[in-house]
């Protein structure tokens, strides 16, 4: 992609591109689901053949019940919804291979979790055999996954092969069109092709960078002959008279007209359009990180394996608690004013490992150190395990924490003397999304007290990071992750 004045006054009409990237990325995305309907069951199919050939000779061929069909068919039918990955095309077409293998590793995990349980639960699956269950799902990963390389070599070959350019045409010279173009130089350059930038000449007007390609009337005459995906207008909103009457113009051809935000190339954070009332436009520069059927998702989560966990570990709490309370005077649960979502305050429960002192709670709040002697000797064994976390949970039933998320910090607590707000700006972005009883810091090594603010530096970004960066499968694999960490004890003491 390059416009420069060499190339400025070359208008010939090349070949359209048969397709553009976007439809190619859409129909590769949407047309994964099928086939991994149609190779779930086939594997079902084909895992009986071997396992009855291998098996047979040895006299341990499988019985199966009457329900095989039923079983493999709703198996099938999950796989779409929880295989699906809407940004495969896009992600192929860019060759991040590597994304891709693990996006389908985590997610393949989770469709054989899902079946298992569902199996478990409704005993579906008690009369097939393990060994048919092993070659079923062994069967199934790769089918959907050489599906998947096929699909993505194709595309990489569509890219190189030129079909999958996305052609852009910038209508507007000035200030706004030149940092345009910088942009989309550094983005996907291998991916748009530039048309050039389209002005027809008025006195007065703001000086460009770039020379001019063409005038309007050559830009829709170029565009009778060959395919352009978009067309950017770069004047401002205020000439509205002016935008109206090109944009007429510009409807001669059945392509896209956008108009450009006159803050692209600048660091505001803009990010999408967005509508207040239903009918007034807003540049949307700052969004809830987790909103509508995302929070719902992460909702049901917190309830459905929160609830379970706890029901789960009841024989657990209560040895704790008896342990807790035969070992030192004083109550079994601690409590502590914490910050929450939107920087309010609520109280997070903890088993207590420290030497009950009513007078504490006035007392300026002091972060536990290594070999701290207000620690009990059964308080060491917790925190070392993190087992006085486990309160928390009905934190999370209560609606006040998440299963994952930033760990709440508590009101007022310093680092080096500084509050956390004192010593970065971020630090209340921290409350964006519920606290949680584990999160990214956790998983990636800033566990326990912030002594530094390096330390508090590094787990704000780290928290940061998980809040623009969330989904289901992140939460999923840092819950996974957790009890490695747990098992590590890295600054739990």
């Amino acid at each position: 992609m390059d416009v420069s004045e060499e190339t400025s006054g070359d208008l010939t009409a090349r070949p359209a591109p048969r397709m553009s990237r976007r439809n190619a990325a859409r129909l590769a995305s949407d047309l994964l689901p099928l086939c991994d309907f149609a190779f779930i069951f086939l594997a079902a199919s084909l895992s009986t053949l071997l396992y009855t050939h291998w098996l047979s000779p040895l006299g341990l061929a499988p019985r199966f019940g009457n329900d095989f069909e039923q079983a493999a068919l709703v198996a099938a039918v999950l796989a779409p919804f929880i295989l699906y990955d809407k940004r495969f095309g896009a992600v192929a077409s860019r060759g991040l291979m590597s994304l891709l293998v693990r996006s389908y590793a985590l997610r393949f995990t989770l469709f054989a979790g899902v079946v298992l349980a569902l199996g478990a639960v409704s005993q579906a699956l008690d009369s097939f055999p393990r060994g048919w269950l092993v070659i079923w799902f062994a069967t199934s990963l790769l089918l959907t996954s050489l599906t998947r390389v096929l699909v993505a070599q194709y595309v990489r070959r569509l890219q190189h092969q030129g079909v999958l350019s996305e052609v852009i045409a910038v209508v507007g010279a000035g200030p706004v069109a030149d940092r345009l173009v910088q942009t989309l130089r550094q983005t996907r350059p291998e991916t748009i092709e530039l048309l050039g930038v389209f002005d027809d000449k008025i006195a007065g007007a703001v000086p460009s960078t770039l020379k001019s390609t063409g005038t309007l009337a050559q830009l829709i005459e170029l565009g009778k002959t060959r395919k352009i995906d978009w067309i950017l207008l770069t004047l401002p909103p205020t000439a509205e008279h002016r935008l109206l009457a090109i944009v007429q113009r510009l409807k001669a051809l059945s392509v896209p007209i956008g108009l450009c935000p006159q803050h692209v190339g600048l660091t505001v954070p803009y990010r999408t359009i967005d509508y207040v009332g239903d009918s007034v436009p807003v540049s949307l520069l700052a969004d809830r990180p987790i909103r509508r059927w995302d929070a719902v998702t992460k909702e049901a989560e917190d309830l459905l394996i929160g609830g379970i966990l706890t029901l789960l570990l009841l024989p657990v709490l209560a040895i704790i608690a008896l342990a807790i309370k035969l070992n030192s005077p004083g109550p079994i649960i601690f409590k502590q004013r914490r910050h929450t979502f939107n920087n309010r305050e609520f109280d997070i429960y903890k088993f207590r490992t420290m030497r009950w002192n009513p007078t504490a709670a006035v007392e300026s709040l002091k972060q536990t150190s290594r070999h701290d002697d207000r620690v009990t000797r059964v308080g060491r064994f917790l925190r070392a395990s993190s087992l006085d976390e486990l309160p928390q949970l009905f934190n999370v039933l209560r609606g006040e924490m998440s299963l994952v998320g930033p760990r709440p910090h508590a009101v007022n607590m310093r680092t080096e003397d500084r509050l956390g707000s004192e010593i970065t700006d971020m630090y209340a972005h921290r409350h964006r999304v519920k606290p949680g009883i584990t999160g990214w810091s956790q998983v990636n090594g800033a566990r326990g007290a912030t002594h530094t603010t390096a330390q508090l530096r590094r787990r704000v970004e780290l928290d940061l990071h998980y809040i623009e960066n969330w989904s289901l499968l992140l939460d999923l694999k840092i819950l996974v992750l957790t009890p490695g960490e747990v098992i590590k004890r890295t600054n739990a003491y």
